[in-house]
């Protein structure tokens, strides 16, 4: 940051010493955290594919209701990071050249890349390698941070794992599981009927490009505001009954691979859903499955938990927004 704040205060010196024609705005801060600064290029640069997007909607009013809502919730994902910087920084963790190294060779070997290949993925997503290994880099230390911070309060006894296996394996006679990929466009709490006929429609045109063989990955890169797996091209991995709104769970099992459905209204908004493989195997005994199962439960309450902690940060911290 000292960098960025020095260069700050040369635009402030060099603008109080100019005439008036001459001042111009060099960059905007749109929030300070602790201190630290978060800029509008950068909230700009991570949603802009977002950004864009919402510029499509036809009605003026709603779009520019999106436009703020989607800023708005880029802005709240930069104030996160930023905590869990410095919370990092306070209890001294360290990632290196080559953790950020271990975890990149990780990605290619499960995605069968090459550096070659590596590269051509990230230009498609407009990212360089430097900027990836930046990304790959906060993410490291997120889950560093959160082991440390989180992890203590996260419990998960023998008990919730037998009754997860009674009433999600053993009583289906079968253990299906799918890997399916999602868009999501969320709906604003204080959204009309008709603006969230809008998202309704934007949604159904998603069904549509992506029925007519436009890449389902590369539209839900650029359309949808699941930020935990937009990056991944939506892919939600393979999972069982449980994990799902029951909605939206009720259409993805039924469901033949291949396969696009949707719009799906769950709670928060439209879901676009493929059905990527499914498999069905005979129901394991519980012994051969009660880790997995364990770690299955872990990461839920991890999840919940970590939303918990960074609330609890943003009480303890000074948070100025700007935007």
């Amino acid at each position: 940051m000292k960098r960025i704040v020095l260069a700050g205060l040369c635009a402030a010196f060099a603008a109080l010493t100019a005439s008036p024609s001459q001042a111009a705005v060099v960059e905007r801060i749109v929030a300070v955290v602790n201190g630290e600064i978060i800029l509008e290029s950068q909230l700009e640069e991570r949603g802009k594919a977002m950004f864009a997007e919402a510029k499509k909607d036809p009605d003026p009013a709603a779009r520019k209701r999106r436009e703020a809502s989607l800023r708005k919730e880029v802005l709240d994902h930069l104030v996160d990071e930023e905590l869990l910087q410095q919370q990092a920084r306070e209890l001294k963790i360290v990632v290196t050249p080559q953790d950020v190294d271990r975890m990149i060779d990780d990605v290619k070997k499960r995605n069968n890349l090459d550096d070659t290949t590596l590269v051509d993925a990230l230009a498609q997503q407009g990212m360089d390698l430097v900027g990836y290994r930046e990304v790959v880099k906060k993410q490291i230390t997120r889950l560093r941070v959160l082991d440390v911070a989180v992890r203590a309060r996260v419990s998960v006894t023998d008990e919730d794992v037998r009754r997860y296996y009674e009433s999600n394996l053993k009583q289906l006679g079968a253990d299906r599981k799918v890997r399916a990929s999602h868009i999501f466009l969320g709906i604003p709490p204080e959204a009309t009927a008709a603006e969230a006929d809008q998202i309704r429609k934007r949604a159904l045109q998603l069904v549509q490009r992506a029925r007519s063989g436009e890449d389902f990955a590369k539209l839900a890169r650029e359309n949808s505001q699941d930020t935990a797996t937009r990056s991944e091209g939506g892919d939600l991995g393979y999972f069982g009954r449980g994990m799902l709104p029951p909605a939206v769970e009720e259409i993805v099992f039924s469901m033949a691979p291949g396969e696009v459905r949707g719009p799906v209204r769950a709670e928060r908004g439209f879901h676009v859903i493929k059905l990527v493989d499914r498999k069905d195997e005979k129901a394991r005994p519980f012994e051969d499955v009660k880790e997995q199962i364990r770690e299955q439960l872990m990461q839920q309450e991890m999840e919940k938990h970590t939303r918990s902690w960074l609330a609890e940060m943003r009480r303890k911290a000074h948070v100025n927004i700007r935007l």
